[in-house]
Parts: structure tokens; sequence; C-alpha cells
């Protein structure tokens, strides 16, 4: 005998539509029904024809992230808590790795087009304008995380990375410092152009002027906070305080400076922008902008089912912007 949803349904008791929920996970089943349900289906040993419910329904339950490198705990984070929200809802993630590469970006949000996925959450090179652009005219549900792209009007889910930046550098110039350094990412992508801008107000209000050798911009990962500090502290006029501005080249910084001898903060101040576990047990604690990480991977999330559900993210027809705000948390990193 041939088993289906409907099969299911006349074991267990109930409707097609509860058997649908329990199978999408969704809110509002009773625990007893669940549990009945889960039964049927597994005395009748049901399995799921996915491609044939995505041609019925028009969907198919997925959905696709695009992180910049997979291997960064920031994006580790980030896809668990899509991850987390996706399987709430009864959807599946398909997690691509862009490495902050255009050209596999633009790869892979043609795979994700060709697997029909309902929507994607994708945190931009800001290279692929025109695809997203096209992509976004043909109405594919789309939400940024993390940064924004020129010429591109889109659902986005971004941190305050001025706020956060000038938070941490004006702390330093409090304790004292004004010969501040600071290490920082690509300036066409927000993250890299916005914590650049809060380490200059930083020093605008405090009266100190911009000095363009300490300022050093890399690619967000640890290789570029390894030279980049060392061509710092290597100058005879290095700067006496650092502000680093992600995690990765955090560690790239920080093995620099235990290979030059140093130590903070008898040797150098030090403030960073994201936390880590390890951040936080080193013999100096350093004092970090925390990013509300998992936010803006459950915050994306949830836009992004709203889209795919037909339901308004804002007010109006216009893209909404959410910014999630950031915290100092003080440590033992300056004198």
């Amino acid at each position: 005998m041939k088993i289906n949803i409907k099969s299911v349904a006349d074991k267990a008791g109930v409707s097609t539509a509860t058997i649908s929920r329990v199978l999408r996970n969704y809110p509002g089943v009773r625990e007893k029904t669940k549990k009945r349900v889960l039964k049927a289906i597994s005395e009748l040993d049901y399995e799921v024809n996915a491609v044939a419910r995505s041609l019925r329904q028009r969907k198919t339950f997925t959905i696709g992230i695009i992180v910049g490198n997979v291997l960064s705990q920031f994006y580790s984070i980030i896809a668990k808590s899509v991850e987390d929200v996706a399987h709430k809802y009864g959807y599946n993630m398909i997690l691509c790795n862009g490495d902050d590469d255009p050209e596999k970006e633009l790869r892979y949000l043609k795979v994700l087009k060709a697997n029909r996925v309902d929507g994607i959450i994708l945190t931009p090179t800001g290279k692929n304008a025109d695809y997203i652009n096209r992509l976004i005219n043909t109405d594919a549900k789309i939400v940024l995380l993390d940064r924004l792209i020129d010429g591109v009007e889109c659902d986005a889910v971004l941190v305050d990375n001025e706020e956060g930046a000038y938070k941490a550098v004006k702390y330093l110039i409090d304790r004292g410092y004004r010969r501040i350094g600071i290490i920082t990412g690509y300036l066409d992508r927000t993250t890299g152009k916005g914590r650049l801008n809060g380490y200059l107000r930083a020093l605008s209000e405090a009266g100190i002027p911009r000095d363009d050798n300490l300022i050093k911009i890399g690619k967000f990962k640890k290789r570029s906070g390894i030279e980049l500090t060392r061509e710092l502290l290597q100058d005879p006029n290095r700067p006496e305080a650092l502000f680093v501005s992600n995690l990765d080249m955090t560690l790239g910084a920080m093995i620099t400076i235990k290979e030059m001898g140093l130590k903070i903060p008898d040797d150098l101040g030090m403030a960073v922008f994201d936390d880590s576990e390890w951040i936080s047990i080193l013999d100096s604690p350093l004092t970090a902008v925390i990013q509300p990480v998992h936010s803006l991977g459950s915050t994306a999330t949830e836009a992004l089912i709203k889209k795919i559900n037909g339901e308004k993210i804002g007010m109006n027809d216009k893209p909404i912007i959410i910014t999630l705000n950031t915290n100092l948390v003080i440590r033992n990193s300056t004198k």
C-alpha cells in the first residue's frame, strides 16, 4: 500500500493540515497530538517527498546563507543562529562560504537560485550589485547581513559599527592615549568604513589630528592582523595604543605582539572590535566592543521568513534597515 500524508492523518486521527504543521515544526500543535503524529509517522515509515511538496506548494522550505569566511567565529555563530530560527519555522539551510570573494559570491548566488531556495541571507562583498538587483527585480527574497551594497535597495540587518568603534577609541583617549593606531578592513564595505569613521570621530572630538601613518587597511583576516601590526610597531614612532576592528585581525595582532616581546598594557594599550572567550582569558584581557552576533543572524532570518510569507517588515514598501547596538566591555588592556 502506498503511504502518503493522508495515510498518516488517518492513523493519527488528525487532519492532513496538522500533519503538515508537525512536519514543519510549526508552533501551536499540542504536545499530545504531536506525539501521536510522530508515532504514526514512525509506524508507517512515512518519508516526506520534498520535491513533490515543493512543486505543489511552490516552496522548497529552504533558505541559503552566504557568509564571508566560514572559519571565522563571527560567521559560525551567525550560521548557527540562522539555522536555529530556520529550523523553528520548518526550513532547511544551505550554507555557502563566499570567502569575501566577489566571484565565489556570484557563483553561489546562481547556485542558490538554481536550487530554487525560498530566500537568501547575504553578507555581501558589494561587487555584484547588478546581479543582486536583477534577483530583487524578479521578486527574489533577500536580506543583507552586516553590510549594505551601494546602488542596491534591500532589507538589511546591521550593527552600529561607527558608534562601536567610537566608544572604544574614545575610551583609549580617556585613558590618556594620544597616538592611537587602527587596523581595519575593506573601506568599500559598511563594516570597514564605519569602524574607521568611528575612530576618526573620536580623534576629532578630542582635538587629535589624523595621522595616516597610524591607519592600516587590511582584509579582516588573521594575516592582515599579523602584517599590519608589525608595520605599526616597527615604526620608530610607533603608537601608544592600538584599536583592531575585528576578531580575526585581533588574533593576528596578538601573535605579532607576542613575537615582538611586548606586553599589554605595559608597552601598548589595546581595544578591539568583537569579543571571544580567548580574549577574556589572556594575561591582560582586552577591552572589547561586543556585537550582538546571535541577534544579527536570528533577526535577519526572522525578517527573511516574513518576506517569504508575504508579510511586511516595515511600515511601507521601502527597504528597512535594522541596526543593532553594541556594548563596550572594559577589561585590563590599558594603563
